[in-house]
């Protein structure tokens, strides 16, 4: 039954798809406000095509993925996954982004009759089996651009725009999801100096919200004295409360979180010192973890197709060599090597600190308890004074 329904589905739609536009149809760009899950923080573009006429009300939409497609998370995170092109009829679109509580908003398009059947068909064409999948890019060539370039390039004229940012793509970033949060603090770590250029007009597009502004100042140029506005009628057909910007509680923020864990540090540190001892177990759990992180930063610099991972500073501190050191540090048949190690480790450290302050990367201000952490132990274990390991 359930395949019987998408066959019928899918006849009904390329029966569409056969279809010319009457003179009485619209175009429009729909941008749809962020949600709460992570996927959908930055929010979501489509295309509707609406034809009282035809009987045609459908959304095409650039960003159908597959959770349960093989090594998905894997391939994502080294920018190797695949989205699709979907086309919905509006009303479950809508009442999708209804029940999520995010609003929609319309942007009806100025274009001509034929413009908008060259769009239309342009549509469906993407969408053929053989078409409908691209290699998804966070910034370059996702949901919000490929509506944008379908229909800049159905247009047969310049379009201006009077819009402009001064913005880079990580204040961006934390527009939408904040800062005093995990999530950002996440980000920020893998995010590197390419995230702290100017977005320009192009990279904005990438945000639906950005797009949403750019379109709403954008003019055709019919001819050479006349222009005429991009957008010739605004929208809202769904309106919800605004989501508030993910903010963890203050006590629980990373900035919170990791300056106790200094303390404690520090503690222990003192506590090691008095009593001649050195708590292995500690800087093997220390040292393990950031080491970890480093490898998982080392990887997306090195491998990852995403544009913002590259030249990323944090691996100054957050460095895979960690995880070496926190596994020869407890071993005493190897003392004087892990010693060399540690004052490695050191130095990356002490330029770690530098950088926060002469990098072209803007670093999450979380990042000094940790550093300041590394530091002391590192410091702690070129000069302990061992008698026992704790």
């Amino acid at each position: 039954m359930k395949k019987f329904l998408i066959l019928l589905v899918s006849l009904c739609f390329w029966g569409f798809a056969s279809a010319q536009l009457s003179a009485s149809s619209q175009i429009s760009l729909l941008t749809c406000a962020p949600g709460e899950a992570v996927y959908a923080k930055f929010g979501h573009s489509a295309i509707r095509i609406y034809d009282p006429e035809m009987h045609i009300d459908v959304v095409f939409h650039y960003g159908i993925f597959d959770y349960n497609t093989e090594w998905f998370i894997p391939k994502f995170v080294k920018g190797e996954t695949d989205y699709e092109v979907g086309v919905i009829p509006t009303n479950y679109f809508l009442a999708e982004y209804k029940q999520r509580g995010s609003s929609v908003y319309e942007q009806v398009l100025a274009l001509n009759e034929a413009q908008r059947n060259q769009l239309y068909t342009d549509l469906w064409i993407n969408y053929e089996p053989q078409n409908r999948k691209y290699r998804y890019n966070f910034v370059f060539d996702n949901c919000a651009t490929r509506p944008y370039h379908m229909i800049l390039n159905t247009l047969d004229a310049p379009v201006l725009c009077s819009y402009s940012t001064d913005v880079t793509y990580r204040d961006i970033i934390g527009q939408y999801v904040g800062y005093h949060n995990w999530t950002r603090f996440g980000i920020d770590l893998v995010i590197g100096a390419e995230a702290d250029r100017k977005t320009g007009n192009e990279g904005a597009i990438s945000f639906p919200l950005y797009l949403k502004d750019e379109m709403a100042a954008s003019w055709i140029q019919v001819t050479t004295d006349t222009i005429v506005p991009l957008v010739a009628q605004t929208n809202t057909l769904v309106d919800a409360e605004p989501k508030a910007v993910e903010n963890t509680p203050f006590l629980l923020s990373p900035l919170v979180i990791l300056s106790l864990l200094l303390c404690l540090g520090g503690f222990l540190t003192y506590y090691d010192w008095r009593r001649k001892r050195y708590s292995a177990w500690f800087d093997v759990l220390l040292f393990g973890s950031v080491g970890l992180l480093g490898i998982i930063v080392f990887y997306l610099m090195c491998f990852s197709l995403h544009p913002l991972v590259h030249a990323n500073w944090n691996l100054l501190w957050a460095n895979p060599f960690l995880v070496i050191f926190a596994i020869f540090a407890p071993m005493k048949w190897c003392a004087k090597a892990t010693k060399h190690m540690a004052y490695y480790v050191l130095i990356l450290l002490l330029a770690s600190l530098v950088t926060t302050a002469f990098a072209p990367q803007l670093f999450h201000v979380a990042n000094l308890p940790i550093i300041l952490l590394l530091i002391l132990r590192t410091i702690f274990y070129i000069r302990k004074p061992i008698i026992t390991h704790g």
